[in-house]
């Protein structure tokens, strides 16, 4: 790193995405013999010859391929740091962000907040996805999701996202039959149960504390999502398990029974992002508003 000079950088991104020297000299504003000059002493600091001309262009070389992608990041947080200067207005923007959320956001925190974004960003809109089995590095990286609501463990996201606790929560058995007993694993392996999606993470945490037991669950009924599981629960001997304060709110909206399950069983959660957009201050903006009203709905 010592010797390897910084400016640079852009030289070879830009030869990378053009493959030309000329255009590259065109977009840079220079001439082509400085662009030449540039590869030049790349080619040298780096000890490889990067780009090799061809009927088709510069081709980079393995090590120019390898390379690229941390040279892009590089560029791209220097210009983000640029061009956040002027800060973020959540009255004046209309910036969509895009979010990847469990059931937790989607059924209790939705409704509160979207009323609170229409009220202080009326104009900003928002996309909410479901969460899948991915460790959503590559989403984050790309810009193709701004934050992940995210399970803590068993482990889903990637040590390299930048992360803050959300909440922590445990898990409760819905159903509409009366249990009179203690819900021992032995007495649950007794039941047959609904998945209530098609990934889902306290599902996972269930087996586990199941197979810790010995134990597998009767699963009679996969669906993709909770939006029918309340009304398949009120018409059948059906259970499910579930983050509590779900439960809790089905019990009470559907006439249904809730049971708190095992101490150990607990989900935790936390705000994901990627580092690269550590400095993106709509980001800190979006990250804050989440917590705030989490705060909000805690009292």
């Amino acid at each position: 790193m010592s010797r390897f000079d910084l400016n640079l950088l852009r030289v070879l991104d830009t030869l990378m995405a053009c493959r030309s020297v000329s255009e590259t000299a065109r977009r840079l504003h220079l001439s082509q013999s400085t662009v030449s000059h540039a590869l030049a002493r790349c080619r040298e600091q780096l000890n490889d010859p990067l780009f090799v001309a061809s009927r088709h262009g510069m081709q980079p070389t393995p090590r120019a391929l390898a390379i690229a992608p941390a040279f892009r990041q590089a560029l791209e947080t220097v210009e983000q740091v640029v061009n956040d200067e002027a800060g973020f207005d959540p009255a004046s923007s209309e910036r969509r962000f895009t979010v990847a959320a469990g059931a937790y956001f989607d059924t209790l925190m939705l409704p509160h907040f979207m009323a609170e974004l229409m009220q202080c960003a009326p104009r900003v809109s928002l996309g909410v996805r479901g969460l899948i089995g991915s460790d959503y590095e590559r989403e984050l990286e790309e810009g193709e999701l701004d934050m992940v609501i995210g399970f803590v463990a068993p482990s889903q996201l990637s040590p390299r996202l930048q992360t803050r606790p959300f909440i922590e929560y445990p898990l409760s058995l819905l159903c509409r039959q009366q249990i009179d007993q203690p819900l021992t694993p032995q007495f649950l392996a007794q039941l047959a149960y609904v998945y209530p999606s098609e990934w889902g993470h306290s599902q996972l945490l269930t087996d586990k504390w199941f197979a810790s037991h010995g134990i597998s669950r009767d699963i009679r009924l996969q669906l993709p999502d909770f939006q029918s599981l309340p009304q398949v629960l009120v018409h059948t001997d059906l259970v499910a398990t579930m983050p509590a304060p779900i439960a809790s709110l089905y019990a009470e909206q559907f006439s249904l029974r809730s049971y708190p399950l095992d101490d150990g069983l607990t989900i935790k959660m936390v705000l994901a992002w990627h580092p690269r957009f550590v400095m993106d201050p709509g980001l800190k903006w979006l990250v804050d508003k989440v917590m705030a009203v989490k705060e909000t709905l805690s009292q």
